[in-house]
């Protein structure tokens, strides 16, 4: 099977390298087992258990297409997985993670299939980044991996201990609402609920006799809804503005009321307030340029984007201080290994992007030269993102699906620019 799933792969190097290091995990599942006696049963489920991951690791990597997916968005993508994924190995100091993507059906398809910590000492951790098919040009809406990256740094060695103390210290620490399992089904069935929340909460009474107390033990996962609220921060951290825009869009897209909730997600609502409260602190939405007429398009895309959040103070879970002090924590973290931290981009720069969405040209920052040659300067991909969803709000005769053709485009060229000027 292994043998076979190579002519799926694109490039003689990638293929070498997953190869390589499938085989690491095959052998030591080999090894496992010769040395286990028959009698031992546990240890034989164990090996089981690895071997039957390794399996539908392969199979993911089998389904890999480079034609399903947008290739250019996946470049930049791995640029900063690579920057905060990386792990030391017992065989190997700064081992990158090794990045697979493929393609599935459904519009909630978005996913990183993260490869469990192994006992095998395998040289690099690998990624299986997944994507909606039917969203395949879609790049205004992948931001919301950002979300995903995030479960592959609080699920990886290298980081889970400093992220898990930064929302233990500066956001659960002091929490009245979710500090602990308690409070938080406290929050859940406090009375200033809204009424959708409220009859989810009969709904299971009735069905199933679950009440306050034991919601988190039948219910939901209070882990699970602490590290989806860790992961939304870190997409915001990662992708910035552009990652807010898509996220609303797809929960909302999902999931209109903002009630709804499940075993391992927190209420929709909740989601959606904590971004658009995340991007006041850190002043995304006071973007300022020169040009007036972007400004308001600037302006207006903000103002719709902040009508989405939901009324009720129920769904506001957090304090000011308790989400800035820990976008503080994490975005320093993220900081520290370029580019995974996003920062917000040059005004004028960005007035530029906007006026070439304006004109139906792909986003990019350069100047025509007196002598008819062109002088290009990198932009963060981010950026045209950013600008993308900046244009795709405003009353024009360019379509959301052309916005997000124009960004793509955008993003390849950059890409090759970069090769070009490259010594």
């Amino acid at each position: 099977m292994l043998q076979e799933t190579l002519r799926y792969e694109y490039g003689a190097e990638g293929s070498r390298q997953f190869f390589e290091q499938c085989e690491i995990r095959l052998e030591y599942i080999r090894k496992e087992i010769s040395n286990t006696n028959p009698d031992e049963h546990e240890s034989l489920e164990n090996n089981a258990a690895l071997l039957n991951a390794l399996s539908d690791l392969i199979s993911r990597i089998e389904r890999s297409s480079i034609g399903e997916y947008s290739w250019p968005f996946v470049d930049e993508l791995k640029k900063i997985a690579n920057a905060i994924c990386t792990e030391n190995t017992l065989i190997r100091a700064q081992a990158p993670p090794k990045i697979h993507v493929l393609s599935d059906g459904g519009l909630d398809k978005y996913a990183i299939a993260i490869e469990p910590k192994r006992p095998s000492g395998g040289t690099r951790r690998i990624l299986t980044i997944v994507f909606p098919r039917s969203l395949k040009h879609y790049v205004l809406l992948h931001p919301v991996l950002g979300h995903e990256l995030g479960h592959a740094i609080w699920q990886g060695s290298e980081h889970e201990r400093s992220l898990q103390k930064i929302i233990e210290d500066k956001l659960l620490q002091t929490n009245q609402k979710f500090m602990n399992p308690d409070l938080a089904a406290a929050w859940m069935y406090s009375p200033q609920a809204p009424q959708g929340i409220k009859d989810e909460l009969a709904a299971y009474h009735s069905k199933y006799g679950i009440d306050q107390t034991t919601f988190f033990q039948h219910v939901a996962n209070w882990q699970a809804w602490v590290e989806e609220i860790t992961c939304d921060l870190i997409g915001l951290a990662t992708f910035g503005p552009s990652f807010v825009a898509a996220l609303n869009q797809l929960l909302y897209g999902l999931m209109s009321s903002g009630v709804g909730f499940s075993p391992a997600h927190p209420p929709v609502g909740c989601r959606v307030n904590l971004m658009l409260s995340a991007i006041r602190l850190l002043g995304y939405d006071k973007m300022s340029v020169a040009n007036q007429h972007h400004q308001k398009d600037i302006d207006d895309f903000w103002g719709q984007l902040h009508t989405q959040k939901q009324t009720n103070s129920w769904f506001d879970i957090f304090s000011d201080q308790e989400l800035l002090d820990t976008l503080t924590e994490i975005r320093g973290l993220l900081s520290l290994h370029p580019p995974a931290c996003y920062e917000s981009p040059n005004p004028i720069q960005f007035d530029k992007l906007l006026q070439q969405l304006l004109n139906q040209i792909p986003p990019l920052d350069f100047n025509v030269n007196s002598d008819g040659t062109l002088s290009c300067v990198d932009v963060d991909f981010r950026h045209i993102l950013y600008a993308g969803w900046v244009s795709s709000k405003k009353d024009s005769k360019t379509s959301f699906f052309d916005i997000n053709r124009l960004c793509e485009h955008a993003i390849m060229q950059l890409g090759a620019i970069r090769t070009f000027k490259s010594p």
